[in-house]
């Protein structure tokens, strides 16, 4: 008869220690762009590549950064202005040149912008 008493006390306690250990462990997690599927699956955020055309202002191989004065980027909604970009492989950097004309491919990703892609 005892196990039937105790039964609903353990399943309260582990409930409400599931609750804690989930809200204390998640409290930092930005969920507002977190989509599940049917099958509760996470469904994660696709990276967006965007394209424009610039010129290289700057480089900086070991800081892995250029910086790049381009063109618009319709898919963001920019208008023209210089700013500095981390490049996504060291190997970009044999076609990045002071004052060189580059087309490139960027992404967006925890707030850092990205080159992909030199052309």
């Amino acid at each position: 008869m005892k196990l039937i008493t105790t039964l609903p006390l353990i399943l309260v306690l582990s409930a409400s220690s599931l609750a804690i250990a989930q809200s204390g462990g998640m409290k930092d997690m930005d969920m507002q762009d977190m989509k599940v599927d049917k099958k509760g699956q996470v469904a994660l955020p696709k990276l967006i590549t965007h394209k424009a055309a610039g010129v290289v202002k700057a480089v900086d191989s070991s800081k892995g950064s250029v910086t790049l004065a381009h063109g618009p980027v319709k898919s963001l909604g920019w208008p023209v202005m210089t700013m500095n970009f981390v490049v996504k492989d060291k190997g970009l950097f044999d076609k990045i040149s002071i004052d060189k004309k580059i087309n490139f491919e960027f992404i967006k990703q925890d707030n850092i912008y990205i080159v992909t892609s030199v052309k």
